[in-house]
């Protein structure tokens, strides 16, 4: 029988959103509304449906996810938001050392701390990077070598390579997305936690929270039958092309893959999971206490009348809701979430293909339900 819900839904949902696939889920008081899956997980002989427990690439949604295991931190009262970053990563540094001093937490995670947009370390060091045509033009731009891209072994490196980097603001003057931030952040819980990253949200912070087909892992991953393959049309951003479908105007994209990269964008999950994580924010029992939600939530930077950026989410203020969200994109990736507290709400979309118009699905979706009441 198809509820009311799934009607108002599916009316603003239509196939042809999704070049290849995808997946939306509806949560709601802990319940899931909706869930249903759209097009194809992989094209040709082996082609299957996307569903809702197709695993993923989300992207930059995983920079909520290094920012929640930090705000546990703060909880335990082992971090504090509003200590200078070098307090607790004395090697930390910029070539303003003076400036960089005073970078807090919270600015890290806020993406006020100044750091330039074009950073770039964090995703060329991906084992697969050079398969995209950009790769050489983005090392030449931020003069990067293969030598300095060869001595980047762990997270610890890439916080010391900040010492080559000059600021493009002062700390707290100005708002950049530096993606490359957040592999400092999960270096900062390593040192601070004394746990092991990539360890500690496979196997307690998933775990706890019940996401079973949520990983770091990409061997894991590609192992699985019910995950994802990646499309492009954009044919300029691949060196080998390579169509699944002689009928359709795609490519396939190299699976997302960056070890060291997971904690700003590398984590895979299906829209199922990623339903059941916007839930813990606003459930009886949340992930953590309502006190630290709520500083998570808070936006540090108002980037224009109605949105801001809080600690590893977008904030949106429109007709009296206030909206958590975040998107995720790669070549072959398209993925939002979008929640709203007051409301119990959470919508979550995942492709496998990077135009898919994943923000606008999202945001028809929490309207529909907004004005449904």
């Amino acid at each position: 029988m198809v509820t009311s819900v799934e009607a108002k839904v599916d009316d603003v949902i239509f196939l042809e959103d999704f070049p290849v696939g995808g997946a939306v889920v509806v949560v709601k008081d802990n319940q899931v509304l909706y869930g249903k899956g759209f097009g194809k997980s992989r094209l040709g002989v082996s082609g299957k449906a996307f569903t809702t427990d197709t695993i993923v690439s989300i992207q930059s949604i995983s920079k909520s996810f290094a920012a929640a295991v930090l705000m546990q931190l703060v909880e335990k009262g082992l971090l504090e938001l509003d200590k200078p970053l070098v307090q607790y990563l004395p090697y930390f540094k910029t070539t303003d050392q003076f400036m960089s001093n005073s970078i807090t937490v919270k600015q890290l995670l806020s993406h006020t701390a100044g750091f330039p947009g074009d950073v770039w370390i964090g995703n060329l060091v991906s084992p697969n990077a050079s398969e995209f045509n950009e790769f050489k033009s983005l090392k030449e731009h931020c003069g990067i070598t293969d030598f300095t891209l060869q001595s980047i072994n762990n997270r610890e490196d890439v916080t010391k390579y900040f010492a080559s980097v000059a600021l493009s603001y002062p700390p707290g003057a100005n708002w950049i997305y530096c993606t490359d931030a957040y592999i400092i952040a999960a270096d900062l819980f390593e040192k601070v936690s004394g746990l092991q990253w990539d360890e500690f949200m496979e196997n307690v912070f998933f775990k706890s929270l019940k996401l079973n087909r949520t990983t770091l892992y990409a061997e894991k991953v590609q192992q699985d039958e019910g995950s994802a393959q990646y499309y492009t049309s954009a044919d300029t951003t691949l060196r080998n092309m390579i169509k699944s479908d002689a009928n359709m105007d795609v490519y396939e994209s190299p699976f997302p893959v960056n070890p060291l990269g997971a904690p700003l964008g590398f984590i895979y999950s299906t829209a199922n999971d990623l339903g059941k994580y916007l839930s813990s924010y606003m459930s009886e029992n949340p992930l953590m206490s309502q006190t630290m939600i709520n500083r998570m939530h808070e936006p540090v930077w108002q980037i224009n009348r109605e949105s801001g950026y809080a600690l590893g989410w977008g904030t949106r203020r429109t007709r009296n809701h206030t909206f958590i969200e975040h998107g995720g994109g790669f070549p072959g990736v398209s993925a939002y979430v979008c929640m709203v507290p007051s409301k119990r709400i959470g919508v979550v979309v995942v492709s496998n293909h990077d135009k898919t118009p994943s923000q606008t699905i999202c945001y028809k979706v929490i309207d529909t339900l907004l004005e449904r009441g």
